[in-house]
């Protein structure tokens, strides 16, 4: 059922800007995805970028249509489309696809912090420590996740991205030619695998309500996505001027090995200050995810979200400490980047047809 959201909860639709981009740029995507989509395309890869990023685009007009036909979020949605139990069973995936993301955002970035900063720390104590510190902001609420999210897209641009620029002293820009010298087929493979990079602009369907006047925020959207193609395709081109292609294909964190270039007269290991700045991206990525998880949870069950997500919180705290070699973080990732296409390129259109359909159904009956 739909409820009024007061005004002092919504959030100005400037800020779907810092939302978007932080529900999608997360740990797992931008310190490694070079090395996957040269897989298919090779160094014609940047073409994969701007091809999954137009796609995204289109995602998110699509999007955008199905919530000022609804005016609600998913779980109404879902409901509204295919009926009350097709509807509740599709929320309760929802709930575990967005669970199942914030692990192995989780569990990747606790990795990062195990090989590069702390490698006798065990994944319970920096999972705690961790937990605690987004329990505190999800229960703060949705203004607060926000600004979270403003603050670490903010860091990253004034901090991290200029790091990249040291690498280009080193580059060779030769590598990239000769252009366009791979399949169509080739291209499509790493556009594929690119998709998962953008993986994040369904929370859109969670805190649309809570944005003043939303239909003013879709400018906003796409200027995020916009952004991060920018972004993704920078990275990309310094890479591959920098890296040969056998080389990239062998590094884990190719964008981690780029940050480490830089140097200061007073800071000989720029790593360890790049991955503890690295926590303020996912912090917000991992708090939007997760308050999206325990609001649909709290539409199907009805029980104090806090309750939610306490549960939930120790749902990851247990499921990260599995997760305990990188093959088995690879393995997990790997099968989330294909459900999560799925869930983009399938699910999305399908529902955009379901609600259009369904409303000049409700048209027409009298």
């Amino acid at each position: 059922m739909k409820t009024l959201i007061e005004e002092r909860f919504l959030v100005p639709p400037f800020y779907v800007f810092f939302l978007i981009y932080s529900s999608q740029m997360g740990v797992v995507g931008i310190l490694n995805f070079q090395k996957e989509i040269i897989e298919g395309a090779g160094y014609d890869a940047w073409i994969a970028v701007l091809l999954s990023g137009v796609s995204i685009h289109l995602l998110v007009w699509m999007v955008y249509r199905i919530l000022k036909i609804s005016n609600w979020d998913i779980t109404y949605i879902n409901s509204f489309c295919f009926g009350t139990w097709i509807g509740r069973l599709l929320n309760f995936l929802i709930i575990l696809y967005f669970v199942w993301s914030i692990v192995i955002v989780f569990r990747t970035y606790i990795e990062i912090v195990q090989v590069w900063m702390f490698p006798s720390m065990k994944i319970w104590q920096i999972s705690l420590v961790s937990l605690i510190l987004i329990y505190y902001i999800v229960t703060s609420g949705f203004r607060v996740i926000t600004g979270v999210c403003f603050w670490g897209t903010a860091m990253k641009m004034i901090i991290l991205y200029p790091l990249l620029f040291f690498a280009l002293e080193f580059t060779l820009p030769n590598q990239l030619f000769p252009l366009f010298n791979h399949s169509v087929q080739e291209i499509f493979i790493s556009t594929k695998t690119m998709t998962f990079q953008f993986l994040g602009i369904e929370t859109l369907f969670m805190f649309y309500p809570f944005i003043k006047n939303p239909e003013k925020s879709q400018k906003w959207a796409h200027f995020s996505v916009l952004f991060l193609i920018f972004i993704y395709l920078l990275v990309t081109i310094i890479s591959f001027v920098y890296f040969t292609e056998e080389h990239l294909k062998h590094l884990i964190w190719p964008t981690l090995t780029l940050l480490k270039i830089a140097q200061f007269p007073v800071l000989e290991r720029v790593e360890y200050i790049v991955v503890s700045i690295y926590f303020l991206i996912v912090l917000p990525n991992i708090s939007l995810r997760l308050w999206v998880a325990c609001r649909c949870a709290k539409k199907l069950i009805p029980i104090k979200q806090r309750f939610i997500l306490l549960f939930i919180l120790a749902l990851i705290f247990f499921l990260s400490s599995g997760l305990d070699t990188h093959r088995i973080i690879r393995q997990y990732t790997d099968l989330y980047a294909k459900v999560g296409f799925y869930f983009l390129y399938g699910y999305i259109p399908l529902l955009f047809l379901a609600i259009h359909l369904k409303q000049k159904i409700t048209q027409r009956v009298p």
